[in-house]
């Protein structure tokens, strides 16, 4: 794990002495069936108490080395928030609304990489993304002051179908989107445009998807939460700020690890086995091949694919991006069978080291629901849940929509889904998912 000097070989004993109790454990059986079987145990047993006394030996100058380490303060993960996605800047009034042609995308591409509220699901390309890979209508505004200077952006993308309705997302299928914009009154003036567009398409409601409450008097939820977790320069001092408890859960998917890689398209087949499978043992239509494939080819350069192996076969995956300094995990998956290997500890693991690697300053987990396992998970790594600020331009009258696995319309229609093949699950999961937000 790359530790330093005597950080590096208390770590590195504490792995021997793991391993050597793992060997005691296998001898211990077979002396055990080579005794039932009438064959003579002895060679075994004499390995055994080889292994016993160097795990007496061991155990011991661990003890030494950690009574003789002099204590150091430990790095602990700083406060963090959410950056401003609508700043206060001033603005050279008046400000205009156009959509976003090939002349306005160069500018527009410019003000999200240098917005400090930016992810990069704000950037043009993936608009372009969406509308090329599943045909649905998308707006990319800008607004631009009289000097024609770019002060503000908001993407908007149409999702329409029998089943869940006709309405407008920014951004649908990511955890980030809405506004970006100088100040409250620009974002206020992108919004108006967008609700124009809703209203000329007869849709149901707009969504944007915030990081932070600006204050808009919108309907908002407030039910889901993201993890971001600041990083330190180097593996050792994370590695040192975790609990005992984690550290050895780690150890142990360390243990049953037989490969792991971090690469692009070549490991899109792997990604997609593992991924589809665990979609469906969680009763959610999953994404088509199709989707991460465009996906790669849109974010290059920005955006990884993880394997993780136990037995030579995929047995996690997850889908990473970075941009601008923050890594995002949106998608991650383990297969339900390798669960007892601590799979998912491992591969997270390396990837906190990777994002160090790259020089990221903060490892965003993705969202979840405050009540969901996956919210311990994620805040034992010692990353802060964020709360997530989704407001909503309804018609009035209108309810906030109830488009989430919790609404009882959708119980029945999960727990079938569960009990599919996973091959029937990937041919019709694609249809329904790509009109869910």
């Amino acid at each position: 794990m790359g530790m330093e000097a005597p950080t590096a070989s208390l770590e590195s004993a504490k792995v021997r002495l793991d391993q050597l109790k793992s060997i005691k454990g296998q001898l211990s059986r077979q002396v055990g069936e080579a005794r039932k079987c009438g064959e003579s145990p002895d060679g075994l047993i004499a390995d055994l108490q080889h292994v016993s006394a160097e795990i007496k030996r061991l155990s011991k100058q661990l003890k030494k080395q950690l009574n003789e380490t002099p204590a150091k303060e430990k790095w602990t993960p700083p406060p963090i928030e959410m950056p401003l996605a609508i700043t206060d800047m001033q603005v050279s009034g008046p400000v205009r609304v156009e959509e976003c042609t090939d002349a306005l995308k160069s500018a527009a591409g410019a003000y999200v990489d240098q917005h400090p509220g930016a992810s990069i699901w704000h950037r043009p390309v993936i608009s372009n993304f969406i509308e090329s890979t599943y045909g649905h209508r998308t707006r990319y505004l800008c607004a631009l002051d009289r000097n024609g200077r770019m002060v503000g952006v908001l993407p908007v993308v149409r999702l329409q179908s029998r089943l869940f309705g006709n309405f407008l997302v920014s951004m649908p299928y990511f955890n980030y989107g809405g506004v970006l914009a100088d100040n409250k009154e620009v974002a206020s003036i992108l919004i108006a445009a967008a609700d124009l567009w809703r209203k000329t398409l007869d849709s149901g409601h707009l969504e944007l998807r915030s990081g932070r409450d600006y204050g808009l008097d919108l309907p908002q939820k407030t039910d889901k939460v993201t993890f971001w977790l600041p990083l330190p320069d180097n593996s050792d001092e994370l590695w040192a700020s975790f609990q005992p408890k984690l550290r050895s859960q780690i150890r142990r998917g360390q243990r049953e690890l037989a490969g792991f890689t971090i690469g692009g398209p070549e490991l899109l087949d792997e990604f997609y086995r593992v991924f589809s499978e665990n979609m469906r043992d969680l009763g959610t239509p999953v994404y088509g091949r199709i989707f991460f494939q465009n996906l790669l080819s849109s974010l290059k350069g920005h955006v990884w694919l993880v394997i993780a192996r136990i037995d030579e076969q995929a047995a996690g995956c997850a889908f990473l991006t970075s941009y601008r300094g923050r890594m995002e995990v949106p998608w991650a998956s383990t297969l339900r069978r390798y669960n007892h290997a601590s799979i998912n500890m491992i591969m997270y693991w390396r990837m906190l080291e990777f994002a160090i690697q790259q020089g990221c300053e903060v490892f965003d987990f993705g969202r979840c629901s405050r009540d969901a396992g996956t919210y311990r998970f994620k805040q034992q790594w010692g990353a802060h849940p964020l709360k997530l600020y989704w407001d909503y331009v309804l018609p009035e009258g209108k309810a906030l929509p109830a488009l989430n696995p919790d609404n009882p319309k959708f119980k029945l229609m999960i727990a079938v889904w569960q009990r599919l093949p996973v091959w029937a699950a990937n041919l019709i999961g694609p249809h329904i998912v790509k009109v869910l937000p």
